[in-house]
């Protein structure tokens, strides 16, 4: 028996149950599992936020409908819910999901659900990933973890599976732009959505853009030499939503790039 056949038998026992559904590679995976073996028993939670790419909220909507599952959509405000988010420190991410936590344990209970999962696989552990703990302490299953599933099993499996997003980067909030001490504002998250949604348009499917102090945009694409060709394009496009200077960063794109400074105070301190 696979991982994923031994994960859809511990799910048979576990009742009705929802899903914390992004629309990325990992919940999306999870939610199909998941549906296939509940059923009407199984509903998905996507939240729409300021720090998530409208774009992406929509996708997720369309992905729960191919895949049947109910999708219920939230709204929440994390800058309003707690001010020591915006402040956005190192612990960022485990202040947001404390919020998300509550407010999905609030739906649940209204709904009858009784148990939440979400899609945290092995290969996040090896990243600084503050929210894990605040998930451990409020109950959140995840059993892509429990079953010691990677990142690239869950893409191969989706592959199989016929799911739209087993080529898909991670999907990760507009916060992960923005270095840790640098306020969080609304128009800072704007810009950088925009911008990103700029640079989509233009056909770099997979890209970043961080934005540092000095209203600094830093562009991450992997294809630099069609970043250049574009580049008064693109410099007077991100000068336009008020960045006062644009980069192309030489390393291209890398996922999770800003966490770096922390990773490196963890060693010094080790």
């Amino acid at each position: 028996m696979d991982k994923f056949d031994a994960l859809k038998n511990v799910v048979r026992d576990r009742g009705k149950m929802a899903v914390l559904f992004s629309g990325g590679l990992d919940s999306t995976l999870l939610a199909r599992l998941v549906h296939d073996v509940l059923g009407r028993n199984v509903r998905a939670l996507t939240f729409f936020s300021p720090i998530i790419h409208r774009e992406e909220a929509a996708e997720a909507r369309m992905l729960a409908e191919l895949i049947g599952i109910p999708c219920d959509v939230v709204s929440i405000d994390e800058m309003e819910a707690d001010p020591a988010f915006s402040r956005n420190q190192p612990d960022r991410c485990y202040t947001c999901r404390k919020i998300r936590n509550r407010v999905a344990w609030s739906w649940a209970r209204g709904h009858g659900i009784t148990l939440i999962a979400d899609g945290m696989n092995v290969s996040d552990l090896g990243d600084y990933r503050p929210g894990i703990r605040a998930s451990q302490e409020d109950g959140i299953w995840q059993p892509f973890v429990e079953f010691g599933v990677t990142k690239d099993e869950i893409r191969e499996y989706s592959r199989q599976m016929g799911l739209p997003t087993w080529e898909k980067s991670n999907t990760v909030c507009l916060c992960s732009r923005i270095p840790f001490g640098m306020e969080i504002t609304r128009e800072r998250l704007r810009r950088v959505e925009e911008a990103e949604s700029f640079l989509k348009r233009l056909g770099f499917a997979v890209c970043r853009v961080r934005y540092f102090p000095l209203e600094t945009a830093v562009v991450e694409i992997e294809e630099l030499d069609r970043a250049l060709a574009h580049k008064d394009l693109i410099v007077a496009t991100l000068r336009e939503l008020g960045f006062l200077f644009v980069t192309l960063d030489l390393e291209g794109f890398s996922s999770g790039k800003l966490n770096r400074p922390v990773r490196q105070d963890g060693r010094k301190s080790s």
